[in-house]
C-alpha cells in the first residue's frame, strides 16, 4: 500500500484534520499534503498520483508543473477571496472540491469554448475555472446553483472576482429545470461538472442531459462520486473510459 493510501486510510478512520499550506481549506487528503512541514511528502505522491491520473486525459507531467505554477501565480486575488470569506462565514469551510487549483489544470490545457456546472456554492471551483479561462483568453462559465444550507442566495459566487465576471453567467434555480432549458440554447458544450445534489436519480439525470450536447473529446466531470454508484453506472452505459481524483470523477466522451 502506497504511502499515500496510509494516510488517506488514516482520515478515514480517524477524521482528522491537518493544516494547510498553499490552497488548503478543508480536510485530509489533499490539507495534509499541504502542511509546509509535508511538502516534500506532497510533492513526492500527491502530485505523482495527480500525473498519473490527468495523464490519461492527455495532460502530461510538462504541462501540469507549468500551469501549476501558473494557478499559484495568477489566482492570488482569489486565494485571498477565500480566506477572507472563510474569517467572515465559517461554513464556507465546508462543501466544494478541495483541490481547485486542478481545475485551473485541466481548462487550461484542454481550452474548452463552454463549460457548465451545476453547483456553485461559494464560488471557489468557479473562480479557478474563470481565472483559466481569463489565461486562455478564450470560454464561458455557465453555472447553475439552487442556494441551500451552505452558501445562501447572496452568498452563492461571493468569491469570484468581478474582474472574472464578464466569462460567467449564474443562473439561480433547479437544475432539473434550468440545466435543459440552458442546453437549448448554447452550442455543444466542451466541460460538464456536476456538484450539485448528489442523490442517484439527480445525479443521473444531469449526466445524460448533459451528455447528448457534450462534444466528441468533451469531459464529464462530477464531484463526490463515492456517495453512489451513478458515476461508474453512467460510464459503463455510456462505453466511456473515466478516472478518480479522490471521489472526483473524470469522464472523457469518444
Amino acid at each position: 500500500m502506497s504511502m499515500f493510501k496510509l494516510i488517506y486510510n488514516l482520515h478515514k478512520k480517524t477524521n482528522m484534520t491537518f493544516p494547510y499550506y498553499t490552497f488548503g481549506y478543508y480536510n485530509f487528503p489533499e490539507t495534509f499534503l499541504r502542511s509546509k512541514k509535508l511538502e516534500k511528502l506532497r510533492r513526492k505522491f500527491y502530485f505523482g498520483y495527480l500525473i498519473k491520473q490527468l495523464n490519461k486525459l492527455g495532460i502530461d507531467k510538462n504541462k501540469f508543473y507549468l500551469f501549476y505554477q501558473q494557478s499559484l501565480i495568477n489566482c492570488q486575488d482569489i486565494i485571498k477571496n477565500i480566506l477572507e470569506v472563510q474569517s467572515k462565514v465559517p461554513r464556507s469551510r465546508y462543501g466544494g472540491y478541495p483541490n481547485p487549483e486542478v481545475f485551473y489544470i485541466i481548462i487550461r490545457a484542454l481550452k474548452p469554448e463552454i463549460v457548465i456546472e451545476t453547483g456553485v456554492s461559494f464560488g471557489v471551483t468557479s473562480s479557478f475555472i474563470l481565472q483559466a479561462m481569463e489565461d486562455n483568453n478564450l470560454g464561458q462559465l455557465y453555472s447553475i446553483d439552487l442556494p441551500f444550507e451552505f452558501a445562501r442566495k447572496k452568498e452563492v459566487g461571493m468569491i469570484v472576482p468581478k474582474r472574472l465576471k464578464h466569462r460567467w453567467e449564474l443562473i439561480l434555480g433547479d437544475s432539473k429545470v434550468e440545466l435543459p432549458k440552458l442546453l437549448r440554447e448554447v452550442n455543444d458544450i466542451d466541460v460538464f461538472f456536476h456538484d450539485s445534489l448528489h442523490t442517484y436519480e439527480h445525479m443521473m439525470f444531469e449526466f445524460k442531459t448533459a451528455w447528448r450536447k457534450l462534444i466528441k473529446g468533451g469531459l464529464l466531470i462530477a464531484d463526490n462520486i463515492d456517495l453512489n454508484n451513478a458515476f461508474i453506472d453512467f460510464c459503463k452505459e455510456v462505453k466511456a473510459s473515466w478516472i478518480d481524483l479522490v471521489n472526483v470523477g473524470f469522464c472523457l466522451k469518444k
